[in-house]
């Protein structure tokens, strides 16, 4: 799973990365025009791993965790997202907009202007640009090759129309067989994206930032990156404190995953033992062989049946054995839909 922190020049997203990663990447480099993309991959929180640990005392503990990417965004003269850049946004799951609200002497703003909305509408423009270029060429090519009955044409037809009302494709636009159709064409416009207000000491009102989010139907959370990014490098005793000082109650990588996870209808189920407590991502609504396949494939093939339990009620009882004793584990089929907490042990032969 990779989500992309992107947005113009000095708009203070390696400082969110910073933030959201605990490193220490350079933030002057993008600034320098130096094309780098800044990795990492982070671990989504979740302390219920260390209520299991207690029980099975495992030798290692392994969270679920997202690549980010810092990537900078090219822009040509006409203020437009440059193809190469583009096309880096294209292979992302989710993207992440961050956008300026502060205001400083000392770092200059892209466009000489503070202004949030005016760059998101800037950046959907762009996006939505882009795949409707996309679709036009397709079908152009379809229709020389006169396709024009074939779903796919459909889909684009559709698609084009959407996006000459001036309106995001978005993440829930296709059905999943459909969605196989058009996989290959990866559309920005159809990816989770997550608007982040970039706010300062001395910062613009960003509430018509988040009516203008809404309005697209994208995620939204403010951060103040200077402040975050100095508060992740401290040891994480002392975390809580600083962020209490600044009003924030939870850590920047929290409010970044919490919100990665809802754009992209995920959840996390669990699998415990002596060798490792773990968690894993698997979209919300998924049944328990596909979420078995994300262990691995074999158990998704083989699958004959999951022993299921509450995290909480397997921690309450002290082991799968007195679960099993209380009549806590059950037994489910091929037609279990995962919840999020649930501890699995698949049954499977291959």
């Amino acid at each position: 799973m990779e989500a992309g922190i992107v947005g113009f020049p000095l708009s203070g997203k390696t400082m969110i990365f910073n933030a959201i990663t605990g490193l220490e990447a350079d933030t002057s480099a993008h600034s320098g025009g130096k094309n780098k993309v800044n990795l990492c991959e982070v671990k989504v929180p979740d302390d219920r791993l260390y209520k299991l640990k207690e029980i099975f005392s495992p030798k290692k503990v392994v969270h679920a965790t997202i690549l980010v990417k810092d990537i900078q965004l090219d822009i040509d003269s006409n203020g437009h997202i440059t193809p190469s850049s583009v096309a880096e946004m294209r292979t992302l799951d989710a993207i992440v907009l961050v956008l300026r609200a502060f205001k400083s002497e000392e770092v200059m703003h892209h466009a000489d202007e503070i202004n949030p909305v005016k760059d998101l509408d800037s950046l959907i423009d762009s996006f939505i640009f882009s795949d409707f270029e996309v679709c036009e060429k397709r079908i152009q090519r379809l229709e020389k090759e006169s396709n024009k009955t074939s779903r796919e044409y459909q889909l684009l037809t559709e698609a084009t129309k959407t996006l000459s009302d001036g309106k995001l494709i978005g993440p829930n636009a296709f059905e999943p067989a459909d969605k196989k159709i058009m996989s290959g064409f990866r559309f920005l416009s159809e990816k989770p994206i997550i608007v982040v207000a970039n706010i300062g000491s001395d910062s613009v009102d960003i509430a018509p930032l988040k009516a203008k989010s809404d309005e697209y139907g994208l995620g939204f959370f403010e951060i103040r990156a200077d402040i975050e990014m100095e508060i992740s490098q401290l040891p994480e005793e002392d975390q809580k404190d600083f962020l209490a000082d600044i009003g924030v109650t939870e850590p920047a990588v929290k409010r970044f995953v919490t919100n990665i996870y809802s754009k992209l209808n995920l959840l996390s189920f669990l699998t415990a033992g002596e060798d490792e407590c773990r968690a894993w991502s698997v979209r919300n609504g998924a049944a328990a062989p596909e979420a078995a396949g994300k262990i691995h494939t074999d158990l998704e093939k083989g699958f004959i049946r999951a022993e299921v339990i509450e995290w909480d009620a397997l921690v309450e009882a002290g082991g799968f054995s007195e679960a099993k004793k209380n009549n806590k584990l059950r037994l489910e089929g091929k037609g279990y839909i995962v919840k999020d907490g649930d501890v699995l042990n698949i049954r499977f032969n291959v």
